[in-house]
């Protein structure tokens, strides 16, 4: 027998999306209620899929800019003063295949071999398999059901060491759907500046919140510490479109977009367009996503409450957490049990670090009629088991 020629050892060894893994065997699952991804139930509005219609139309077959259409970018940044609150120019943004992609490149232009990233536990699984490619090391910080899933800034401070270079943060938070408080994203801010470290927020969900504001952390600090990452794929139900971009200083949009040469060339033309209408078109479909992401937020809050399972009210994003702890059951186990015997599919809070391990978080970009019955389902294994 030949020899194995080796992979990348740290590529190889980080195990794969625990949602994906869900995703995954539910597809084996006939009739599976699926709360499992963050995938909005609702169609991408019309106006969009007109605009891509006409732009296939029009011949907008070809590449682009590796950064995007110069007409896209100047309407981003229309958009980043209107909703973020803080300024850039054309040149500052880049436009990536989803908000993964940008975030992604974000990685790989700061990242070297060795340097340490600080996650917040529990965070997206994705931001763990982008460190392990840019060979750099995760360094979780907690963030508490205790503390309604926001950071402790002090005892974060005390993770950081010599090879620190990258500090993340996710708000709305995915999986807790955490807003942090102005007060917070200044700590964090005024904690990056005095360590020197770079500031990578990622704003995916901005336009879902519920109570408070999304407040960037690039309105309250302008020495170009901060790279700020979004996507139309929450905002406006375009995640098949693959269309995300990040901002930053002009040095670091030059290399971000180098590592998105070498990723995609550039975003699909299509999308792009798309993109445009989504940011010039009528607005409202966007309040009545919200207003139905809030609805249901409140309908799975009421009935966690009820069994005495919720951890804590999200106040954006599509995302709840509910304790499973009862089970005596891992995440990863009740999931794959609550799947099995109830076909119900959930995120095991595991995925998304240690602090969510006794947790599964459900998605809210479900119906309403589905929700209902899978978080039934949920509270009565829960109680099965308890019981048992």
């Amino acid at each position: 027998m030949s020899r194995s020629t080796p992979l990348a050892r740290a590529t190889e060894a980080i195990p794969h999306s625990g949602i994906r893994e869900l995703v995954d065997a539910a597809v084996d699952v006939p009739g599976a209620i699926r709360l499992e991804v963050g995938q909005p139930d609702f169609a991408t509005p019309d106006h969009i899929v007109e605009a891509a219609k006409r732009a296939l139309d029009e011949g907008w077959t070809s590449y682009t800019q590796t950064q995007g259409l110069r007409s896209l970018r100047e309407l981003i940044v229309a958009k980043i003063a209107r909703v973020n609150g803080f300024q850039v120019d054309p040149d500052q943004v880049a436009c990536g295949t989803g908000g993964v992609s940008a975030i992604a490149a974000a990685f790989g232009a700061v990242l070297e071999p060795g340097d340490e990233v600080l996650l917040p536990d529990p965070a997206w699984p994705n931001y763990g398999l982008m460190a392990a490619w840019t060979h750099s090391r995760v360094v979780r910080y907690p963030c508490p059901a205790e503390l309604d899933f926001l950071p402790d800034v002090e005892r974060l401070e005390d993770l950081i060491g010599a090879r620190t270079k990258l500090l993340v943060l996710n708000s709305p938070n995915n999986p807790t759907g955490a807003v942090y408080p102005p007060a917070t994203v200044q700590a964090l801010a005024e904690l990056a500046e005095r360590h020197n470290l770079w500031l990578l927020s990622d704003e995916c969900y901005d336009e879902i919140v519920h109570e408070g504001r999304c407040v960037s952390p690039a309105a309250l600090v302008g020495d170009g510490r901060v790279i700020s990452a979004y996507s139309f794929s929450k905002t406006y139900a375009m995640t098949g479109w693959r269309l995300g971009y990040v901002t930053g200083s002009r040095r670091l949009v030059d290399s971000i977009t180098k590592v998105l040469e070498s990723q995609c060339s550039c975003p699909p033309s299509l999308s792009q367009k798309a993109a445009e209408a989504a940011l010039t078109g009528p607005q409202e479909c966007v309040e009545e996503m919200r207003a139905a992401y809030r609805r249901r937020r409140d309908q799975v809050v009421a009935r966690l409450r009820e069994a005495g399972l919720l951890t804590s009210v999200p106040r954006g994003a599509f995302y709840i957490v509910a304790d499973v702890s009862p089970s005596r059951l891992s995440s990863r186990d009740f999931a794959f049990r609550l799947l099995r015997d109830r076909s119900v599919s959930v995120a095991p809070g595991g995925a998304f670090g240690e602090v969510a391990n006794q947790a599964v978080r459900i998605s809210l970009a479900s119906s309403e009629e589905d929700l209902a019955e899978g978080v039934d389902r949920l509270c009565d294994l829960v109680g099965e088991l308890a019981g048992g």
